[in-house]
């Protein structure tokens, strides 16, 4: 999600330094925790038990990638295959985010991953990219999910930065069988121009000239061209179904920009317009109803190959071996 910043948004003024503006879209405030947020790595919900496993992964910039797998316990699950749904989170969020959105996926029969993106969380980078990098991710998350034992279809749930990250990937990978894009952005530079004019009352050629310069520093620091921060380019490129979620009260991006997404958009598709802000949290009634999305879409190919899975155990006896192993 985007968050306010220090000397950013604040009581409808917005503080236009120049450090303020280029660490606004690349290094905003970093959300902290402890893994001991994230509670026991065994843990039960309605009456059953469910398993973390950690893992470190390194991203294609050498970035190490904090990664958990959360899954009912394999030795008294119904299904040996279940599907898996990958939470992206927000640009000032972690995991922690996802951890929070799970319990209606797990009860459902949907295993989930979370993970801090590079520059978030207790990952390692030192600067986000609105989803342009964060795409490298997501490809290395993926690889490394689907060879754990189990994990037979995938879906993206992503927020924010995390849903433009989802629309930037999910067209090139066929393994995602569903997608769900909580406010994304359709175009970064109409997102900028929006909230300025939203806050601010400048000449057009000072705005323009200040932009130009803080695309400068963004490209020097991190190497992200904000001109390809389009997700708009990729909407009808993308073909698998898609949820796509707005708050009516988002302050940060406009629902107009969702609609444009949705309009453009070339797959099977659903809209949910919801009450509250850009970081509220989600009503149950709509984590209810992301979660029948995917199991609508995750679980509808492979019904047959299910039911014979449910007494192939042969994969087991290394099931616990590979878990308690971290990858790099």
């Amino acid at each position: 999600m985007f968050k306010k910043v220090e000397g950013g948004v604040e009581q409808g003024q917005l503080d236009l330094s120049y450090e303020t503006l280029w660490k606004s879209i690349i290094r905003p405030p970093r959300d902290e925790y402890d893994l001991e947020q994230l509670g026991d790595n065994k843990f039960f919900h309605k009456g059953k038990t469910y398993i973390r496993h950690d893992y470190e992964l390194i991203n294609k910039r050498g970035q190490l990638i904090q990664c958990s797998f959360l899954e009912e316990d394999i030795e008294t699950r119904e299904s040996y295959l279940m599907p898996v749904v990958i939470y992206l989170h927000g640009n000032s969020s972690s995991r922690i985010e996802g951890f929070r959105n799970a319990p209606d996926l797990l009860k459902n029969g949907i295993n989930v991953v979370i993970f801090d993106f590079a520059g978030c969380g207790l990952s390692e980078g030192e600067y986000i990219s609105l989803g342009w990098f964060e795409k490298d991710d997501v490809k290395l998350i993926i690889d490394f999910v689907e060879k754990l034992p189990g994990v037979y279809t995938i879906g993206l749930w992503g927020r924010s930065m995390g849903a433009a990250t989802t629309m930037f990937y999910a067209h090139s990978d066929s393994r995602i069988k569903a997608i769900c894009m909580d406010s994304p952005f359709s175009d970064f530079k109409l997102l900028a121009k929006e909230l300025c004019l939203k806050y601010i009352t400048l000449p057009n050629f000072v705005l323009t000239t200040t932009m130009n310069f803080v695309k400068n520093t963004v490209k020097e620091k991190c190497g992200l061209d904000i001109d390809k921060l389009k997700p708009i380019l990729y909407a009808n490129k993308t073909k698998t179904p898609a949820f796509f979620l707005h708050a009516v009260a988002d302050e940060l991006i406009s629902l107009e920009q969702t609609l444009k997404l949705v309009e453009n958009y070339a797959g099977e598709k659903f809209i949910n317009v919801v009450e509250g802000g850009h970081n509220s949290l989600r009503q149950k009634h709509v984590l209810e109803k992301i979660a029948n999305f995917f199991v609508t879409y995750l679980y509808k190919e492979n019904e047959k190959e299910i039911s014979s899975y449910k007494k192939i155990n042969k994969l087991y006896d290394n099931y616990s071996k590979l878990l308690d192993n971290k990858y790099i």
